[in-house]
């Protein structure tokens, strides 16, 4: 990767739709070479995907919250992860080290809402959780933008 697939990646990573052709001029080459380019990314597995990221309040679900869990039985892991991959206000979730085993991020239309998520991942296997709501986002990046080659 070179400097230019990196500009490619910033350029992208601040507007997914950004066409090939709005970008030649600042990459300084022709759209072609920027889709050709891209496309290698893609192969590669540099870029997973493409996506747009919509405003959560703007789309009824203005609830926020990381929940940190913890699973009893390591057995039904992987019932609890096909529940969490189909629920898409589960919108991340990792594996963590530490006293908990997972860290979710959830939206949510109400904390009603939220309340219904966490009692149902307690019926699955998770005998410990704690939630932190957000109150506002003040910084959020899609992607790591790799740093220059030194």
């Amino acid at each position: 990767m070179d400097s230019i697939d990196r500009k490619i990646l910033e350029l992208l990573a601040e507007d997914s739709g950004r066409s090939a052709a709005d970008m030649s001029e600042e990459v300084r080459l022709s759209v072609p070479a920027i889709n050709k380019r891209i496309s290698k990314m893609k192969e590669t597995g540099i870029i997973k995907k493409q996506t747009v990221i919509l405003d959560g309040e703007s789309v009824g679900k203005p609830v926020m919250a990381f929940v940190m869990i913890e699973l009893g039985d390591f057995g039904k892991s992987d019932r609890l992860l096909k529940m969490l991959s189909e629920d898409r206000d589960v919108l991340e979730c990792y594996a963590v080290t530490g006293e908990f085993d997972y860290i979710l991020k959830i939206c949510a239309s109400g904390i009603d809402s939220l309340e219904t998520k966490l009692l149902e991942m307690k019926k699955e296997c998770v005998v410990k959780s704690h939630t932190i709501l957000c109150l506002r986002e003040y910084k959020f990046e899609a992607t790591p933008i790799p740093d220059e080659a030194k």
